[in-house]
């Protein structure tokens, strides 16, 4: 089955990679291009001056331009007076109301408490994924409307208060909804320590006052992922601003030549680089406000579940189809990389794989895993990939 990325050109591209399937592309084409001209007139209502530069397209994994109409209706609404646009939104009435209550109509969310748990979004463990489920639902109606949101959160001038105004009109419309990690407009400030967003920041880094605002008194999780196959992910997203594009070797699906020069720039200092993606996740389990209770990825997305069944989050559900995923060299794996390579990743992160023995009892570092309830995060031909896959004591 063919797949379509869709990727929102405001701010870093790299930050959203979603896939949709071509049937699915149509619907979430009219539901996101509702959602975005909702946001744009709250954006432009708030006196924020992102029409100049914002605008958002749906691209194949080529690059081919699926649907102008979304650049044109963000144009159109950006060149509205904000005055009205503000009347309009306040006042439930007009365009802007009848836009986004169409959008909603169908996607439900009855109320659904967050269990008296806090996510800590480590980068590049489906913490979107959950963000997403957590602050509008499942279904194709959720999707659109969750990366519309991030179309215009992302966008670089926006504001704080102009964030908030976007979140508040479209998540508090569902019961309950929960604002976690990237979601959250007051994780946006760049760390003093990371240069990194809060979102992407260990706890730790943050300042205190904000800290405690966001994790309060709640129980923290956080998703743990074998770093091999992390890595092996960063390698296929092959986004500049998100884990890294490393073309020389992405040409010729060189996983082992890519996560060896990952590994090398890290050992000499590159630490925060391409949104913190390469922070060891222990560190986000590191005190103050580390995480209480690791998620196991690579039984994602049924662990996850698990966990929000037994705090009694029981409107909180992954389903595949709401997983964002990584796609391209989809025979890249684990087992691909040599002894040389693995061996400075198990240098770089000694204390992600204790905790992965500590927690789930995963103890052999030899071992070459994937993702095994996520579309295209294993080998099509996994049982042949595994006889020439390489043990490394």
């Amino acid at each position: 089955t063919r797949f379509w990325q869709c990727c929102w050109f405001v701010g870093p591209c790299a930050a959203k990679p979603v896939l949709i399937r071509p049937n699915l592309l149509a619907h979430i084409e009219a539901m996101a291009l509702r959602f975005l001209t909702t946001s744009l007139l709250a954006l432009g209502a708030s006196g924020t001056p992102l029409c100049a530069s914002s605008g958002a397209m749906l691209t194949s994994r080529h690059g081919k331009e699926l649907n102008l109409e979304l650049v044109a209706t963000a144009k159109a609404v950006c060149e509205e007076d904000a005055g009205v646009a503000l009347q309009m939104l306040q006042t439930g009435t007009g365009r802007a109301h009848a836009i986004f209550a169409t959008s909603t109509a169908a996607t439900t969310k009855a109320s659904a408490p967050d269990g008296g748990l806090v996510l800590s979004h480590i980068p590049y463990n489906f913490g979107h994924t959950v963000e997403k489920v957590a602050a509008y639902g499942t279904g194709n109606q959720a999707m659109a409307i969750y990366v519309s949101a991030q179309a215009i959160l992302n966008a670089p001038a926006a504001s704080t208060e102009s964030r908030w105004a976007v979140v508040n009109k479209t998540t508090r419309s569902f019961n309950d909804s929960i604002v976690w990690g990237h979601m959250n407009p007051d994780l946006f400030a760049l760390s003093n320590v990371t240069g990194c967003p809060l979102y992407y920041t260990p706890g730790k880094y943050w300042p205190t006052e904000v800290a405690e605002a966001y994790f309060g008194d709640k129980t923290i999780f956080g998703m743990l992922r074998d770093p091999f196959e992390r890595l092996v992910a960063l390698f296929r997203g092959n986004f500049a601003e998100y884990g890294g594009s490393y073309p020389e070797f992405f040409a010729t699906c060189d996983v082992n030549g890519a996560v060896r020069q990952m590994m090398t720039n890290y050992l000499a200092g590159d630490t925060y680089s391409v949104g913190c993606t390469f922070v060891p996740q222990s560190e986000y389990f590191d005190a103050p406000f580390g995480i209480d209770i690791a998620v196991d990825n690579r039984l994602f997305p049924d662990s996850a579940n698990k966990l929000f069944t037994e705090r009694g989050a029981n409107n909180l559900f992954v389903n595949t189809e709401d997983i964002l995923h990584v796609t391209g060299c989809d025979n890249s794996w684990a087992g691909d990389l040599d002894c040389e390579t693995k061996s400075l990743v198990k240098q770089v992160y000694a204390r992600d794989f204790a905790l992965l023995c500590e927690k789930f009892g995963y103890c052999d570092q030899s071992e070459n895993t994937c993702i095994k309830g996520v579309p295209q995060m294993c080998p099509k031909n996994l049982t042949a990939k595994a006889l020439t896959a390489t043990h490394c004591v």
